[in-house]
């Protein structure tokens, strides 16, 4: 059996050039990966609206049928097979929730059980796979996690208090950045609805067409010469 598995992880090294190129929709909507809005719009829009499910085993080319029964391995090499599909499936964007002190060697059978599983294959971002429902008479990790008893105590601090522990008391509310609009150089927020309108623009055919893009530029050089004396706009169109 040692050879067969030393031959298996040679598979699953190999495995790894199995990578497919990027859904079109990436280079179609130019989204930037390493945007994180971005990628979580991007990713959330692949795997909701345009991926197709499709078994584990299909997306990372192991078949279910070369993974070994846990009941004929030793726990070394549960422990070692576990680690290798582990990577595997980083590679292929499917993060697996174990505890984090969970030992590797009972991680395989779990892997074996989602080996066929239908997912839909991201080309970036990460599809976490879990294997707890929330209860804690039948939890999966017994002795490893404790996430049941820290919600259920949540629960309970937020009974006897009266409001939930994320609730800040006024003088400690978080930090709030707004990031939404346009700002000048010191970091005002400018309201560009809030400006005056140069006779200019009253008799300009882009002033009196309705066209949101249009009207933002305008907004715009409006914005930038408000505090200069004389008005000028290289796109005026007379009506």
């Amino acid at each position: 059996m040692e050879r067969y598995i030393d031959q298996l992880i040679e598979d699953i090294h190999k495995a790894t050039w199995n990578i497919r190129p990027p859904h079109e929709i990436w280079a179609l909507s130019e989204a930037d990966p390493e945007n994180e809005l971005e990628l979580e719009d991007m990713a959330f829009a692949e795997k909701n609206l345009y991926g197709k499910k499709k078994r584990i085993s299909k997306i990372t080319g192991i078949d279910s049928e070369l993974l070994p029964d846990s009941s004929k391995l030793t726990s070394q090499q549960q422990a070692r097979l576990a680690i290798e599909l582990e990577k595997l499936l980083l590679i292929f964007h499917f993060t697996l929730d174990f505890p984090e002190n969970y030992p590797e060697d009972l991680r395989y059978p779990f892997i074996l059980k989602i080996w066929n599983e239908k997912h839909v294959p991201l080309s970036f971002g990460d599809e976490h796979i879990e294997f707890c429902d929330m209860n804690e008479d039948k939890c999966p990790f017994p002795g490893y996690c404790t996430t049941c008893n820290e919600v259920a105590e949540q629960m309970k601090f937020d009974e006897e208090t009266g409001h939930p522990a994320s609730d800040f008391p006024v003088n400690e509310l978080p930090y709030f950045e707004d990031i939404n609009g346009f700002f000048d150089d010191d970091g005002n927020k400018i309201d560009l609805q809030d400006k005056h309108i140069p006779d200019l623009c009253k008799i300009c055919k882009s002033y009196h067409i309705n066209d949101w893009d249009e009207n933002l530029l305008c907004m715009m050089n409006r914005s930038d010469q408000q505090n200069d004396p004389n008005f000028n706009c290289g796109a005026f169109d007379m009506l």
